[in-house]
């Protein structure tokens, strides 16, 4: 079968059976049966009662995304002691190819927007994760406002392109495509495979996830955030000796960000030093979620959370300066793409041309420009 016609008929059943197991893998993650949305149906009055702030999460056709939702979600829902509804689109695979991107989003429009609008008869907010794979432009590429507008992307760069971008340049190409076309609100955190492993990459994002819905994330409804959480384990404790722990924790946490994965290209440019940090505009909004019955004494800068869980969660949010997001990511990432593509040498030039072979295309640079100037321009912020 047409591998694009093999996209045609996934989506078609994505959107008219529910009830399909069929699940299309992307990129090559792993696979395995998809469990039905019917539990994200459940009326809201079935929530929690500690899920007063109503955040639900929106899984996208992005692999990391389906690994989390699949195999993760559930025992960080249980970990941090809260329900989350929760709706899908069906992972479909798209080769990483952005031409594949660009026909099937006609498709997968109705399946986002349904599923958008079902959850949010059970949410207020939404969290929305992706890695910048094809999954997340396709998303992207669908205007979901309309449907539900409080929604926030929680994004994670390739952890391919911190190796090097000619090393591995498909996965480079589809970076400066993604943060091109990524805008706000957004919280932005590391691929953190060389610090935690890459077998913890996603239950560490589902733990943030869940952690996350117990917050009031109608104060990430803007601009662009960082974040980072740590547990400390409670045992037998008492509260005095909780206090200090807790609050060394919240003292010692960083931001989850660094120049080297967001930026690259502007790095390898020269334009920010290999060391930058990424500016934040404020101390961190802080925040913990303790056990029912726990208190802790005073803490000028850390708001306490009770939910059911067994020990204590440390959470925090930066704020992250825009103009520094847009120059050297947004529109470094695209300028950077545009001029590998437009460079007969370039490893990335060589990648566009097998994608567009594929569709018969006899002029890659003339089509790689329409499709800049048809979706990447658009997206662009202003200078």
């Amino acid at each position: 079968m047409n591998p694009l016609n093999y996209v045609r008929n996934a989506v078609s059943r994505s959107g008219t059976d529910e009830s399909s197991g069929d699940a299309v893998i992307t990129d090559g993650a792993g696979g395995g049966a998809v469990e039905a949305n019917a539990a994200a149906d459940r009326p809201s009055a079935d929530v929690d009662d500690h899920d007063e702030h109503s955040v639900g999460v929106f899984f996208p056709p992005n692999t990391l995304a389906d690994v989390v939702r699949r195999e993760w979600i559930s025992r960080a829902e249980e970990m941090l002691g809260t329900s989350i509804p929760t709706r899908f689109v069906q992972d479909v695979q798209l080769g990483r190819n952005p031409l594949r991107i660009e026909d099937v989003t006609p498709m997968l429009a109705p399946e986002v927007e349904r599923e958008l609008l079902r959850l949010s008869y059970d949410a207020d907010h939404a969290l929305v994760p992706s890695s910048l794979g094809t999954g997340f432009p396709a998303y992207k590429f669908v205007d979901v406002g309309l449907v539900f507008e409080e929604t926030v992307d929680v994004v994670l760069p390739s952890h391919k392109t911190a190796d090097g971008l000619y090393k591995n340049p498909q996965n480079a190409l589809l970076a400066g495509l993604g943060v091109a076309v990524m805008d706000a609100p957004a919280i932005l955190i590391d691929h953190r495979a060389q610090e935690i492993g890459m077998d913890e990459v996603a239950p560490e994002l589902a733990k943030f996830l869940a952690a996350t819905t117990h917050t009031d994330v109608a104060n990430r409804s803007y601009g662009y955030w960082s974040a980072a959480m740590t547990t400390v384990p409670i045992g037998g404790r008492a509260e005095m000796d909780l206090n200090p722990a807790i609050q060394r924790a919240a003292n010692s946490l960083t931001p989850w960000l660094s120049a080297e994965q967001w930026a690259p290209w502007a790095i390898e440019n020269g334009d920010i030093e290999p060391d930058a940090t990424v500016p934040t505009l404020a101390e961190p909004d802080l925040m913990v979620v303790l056990p029912h019955g726990v208190t802790l004494g005073q803490h000028h800068n850390l708001r306490t959370i009770h939910a059911d869980v067994a020990n204590a969660h440390v959470v925090g949010f930066w704020p992250l300066d825009a103009a520094w997001i847009h120059t050297h990511v947004r529109r470094g990432g695209a300028a950077y793409v545009d001029a590998e593509v437009h460079d007969e040498s370039s490893p990335l030039r060589q990648v566009w041309e097998a994608h567009t072979a594929k569709f018969g295309v006899s002029d890659p640079v003339d089509r790689w420009e329409r499709f800049f100037a048809d979706h990447v321009e658009p997206a662009l912020p202003e200078q």
